[in-house]
């Protein structure tokens, strides 16, 4: 972990990164443009995600299937898949497409960074000759460029209201992780070896405070924090949430 193949790969995923956003935001000008853009890096990000099984077969003959190309066992799993149902509907400008939309983003910006900077398979097996760790990493880089263009082709908007959207993305997690726990009942299977949404064992060892509970907590917060201080700088006055609040509740008591 952060040796100089690391941080190469976090450099140059950076620049590819921002490139791409930048080239699309000057490019893909037309609806149909960017939705074609949005389709293709959720699709990619998919293909990549289960290119390994290939791979593996092609090279020893037994296809090799982890447990994320099973079940939505991480986060990450999560946000891929919102990412690819995101890019698929069809009304773009409904409440549906709003609150998924802005799930999807927040939830794969935090994965799809983490899962750069901190990948578990990369700590484990620290090369890129393993496809099995180049694939995460290159997976992760392609969800990334997929979210971040939600927000930079105009799919959506940052504001305070965008809490309802974080707060339903970690209900969202936890219902996903508690089904799995329970088709591990079920069937025998030992929940712990899986620890679905880090509901069992905690994520890091060293860090005994960091749990469930406690990223949840944290991530409300930077949310509000974010989406706060963006409203400050960014908008006028007269748009800000407090003001917009204040407006509604003048309206309600004049009628």
């Amino acid at each position: 972990m952060f040796n100089l193949g690391h941080n190469l790969y976090m450099i140059i995923s950076a620049i590819i990164t921002i490139a791409v956003l930048i080239l699309l935001s000057r490019f893909a000008k037309e609806q149909r443009h960017k939705d074609f853009a949005l389709k293709f890096f959720a699709v990619l990000t998919v293909v990549i995600h289960y290119s390994s099984v290939y791979v593996s077969f092609f090279q020893t003959g037994t296809p090799e299937v982890g447990v994320s190309m099973i079940l939505p066992n991480y986060p990450c799993n999560v946000a891929m898949w919102l990412l690819l149902i995101t890019a698929f509907m069809k009304n773009k400008n409904g409440k549906a497409f709003k609150l998924l939309a802005e799930m999807t983003f927040y939830l794969g910006v935090v994965g799809g960074i983490l899962g750069v900077v901190v990948n578990e398979s990369y700590a484990s097996t620290p090369t890129f000759t393993d496809y099995e760790v180049l694939k995460g990493m290159l997976s992760h880089s392609t969800m990334l460029i997929g979210v971040l263009f939600l927000l930079v082709g105009n799919y959506i908007r940052i504001r305070v209201d965008n809490m309802v959207s974080i707060f339903s993305v970690l209900v969202l997690l936890l219902i996903d992780g508690g089904i799995i726990i329970g088709i591990c009942k079920l069937t025998g299977y030992d929940a712990a070896e899986l620890n679905p949404m880090y509901l069992i064992e905690k994520p890091f060892e060293d860090l005994a405070w960091l749990n469930t509970g406690t990223i949840g907590l944290i991530s409300l917060a930077v949310g509000i924090l974010i989406t706060v201080t963006y409203e400050q700088i960014a908008l006028k006055e007269e748009e800000r949430w407090y003001t917009v609040l204040k407006n509604k509740y003048e309206e309600r008591h004049q009628r």
